[in-house]
């Protein structure tokens, strides 16, 4: 295989090392989620790779592919295209409280695209459905993984992923980790993998390169106040001193 890493998304999927990313992660979340017959399911980002774990068990399946994730929609979207959709995680093209379950993978970039994508996913999450959010580790998950895309993806601290989750109302309740070594070290074998992520669980508990997070709506945080509003008060300040200045008979008369 070579060393360079595909150009896109969907090509590294298309790989050897891509193929075996998935199928590791596709076991770790059906130890999240083991029954999903009749169940909605929403692949946020790039998570088409993931969806196999229910597709073949009665899950109902769907992908939403951020612009920046697209390639062969119709090659590589689970579901076939009819189920594949590219929008902005801001205005997803679904009805509020639709999906069971969502799976967020290769959709951060930034603190504030974070909060974005999660505020949109949790419109169309039910709520008593639950998500998990798919990414590299704080402890060099993505220098382990340079040569996948999770080496582009967002690594949050644990203080600064609690407050992105607070921004979008939603609360963590379980963690697992996966891919102790590099994709590349696996050699397309995901049985090697699985015995080195069960001895990393064992040896180097929490040193994952790729952290899962399941995460529900938390109905009890308070909703984040605009900060248009307070730019455009600022802004009036200034022309309000200024009114007040022009008219000084006015005010002694108050």
């Amino acid at each position: 295989m070579s060393d360079v890493m595909p150009t896109t998304v969907p090509d590294f999927y298309q790989t050897q090392a891509g193929a075996y990313c998935a199928a590791l992660l596709r076991e770790r979340l059906q130890w999240f989620w083991p029954e999903m017959k009749h169940q909605k399911v929403l692949g946020l980002g790039y998570a088409a790779p993931c969806l196999g774990a229910w597709q073949s068990r009665g899950a109902l399946c769907f992908t939403a592919l951020l612009p920046e994730c697209v390639g062969a929609v119709g090659g590589t979207a689970f579901g076939g295209p009819e189920r594949a959709v590219v929008a902005e995680a801001a205005h997803l093209p679904f009805q509020d409280e639709v999906f069971d379950r969502i799976v967020v993978m290769h959709a951060f970039r930034s603190e504030a695209q974070a909060i974005t994508v999660l505020r949109g996913a949790g419109r169309v999450l039910r709520d008593d459905g639950r998500m998990i959010l798919i990414g590299p580790s704080i402890f060099a998950g993505r220098l382990r993984q340079c040569k996948t895309p999770f080496a582009h993806d967002s690594a949050f601290a644990p203080t600064t992923f609690r407050r992105v989750l607070a921004q979008a109302m939603l609360q963590a309740e379980r963690r697992d980790e996966a891919l102790f070594f590099p994709a590349q070290w696996g050699g397309g074998s995901v049985r090697r993998g699985r015995a080195g992520d069960i001895a990393g669980k064992v040896l180097a508990p929490g040193l994952g390169s790729i952290a899962l997070v399941e995460v529900v709506k938390n109905i009890y945080a308070p909703r984040p106040l605009p900060i248009t509003p307070w730019r455009r008060l600022w802004r009036r300040q200034p022309l309000m001193a200024e009114l007040h200045a022009e008219h000084p008979a006015k005010r002694k008369q108050s």
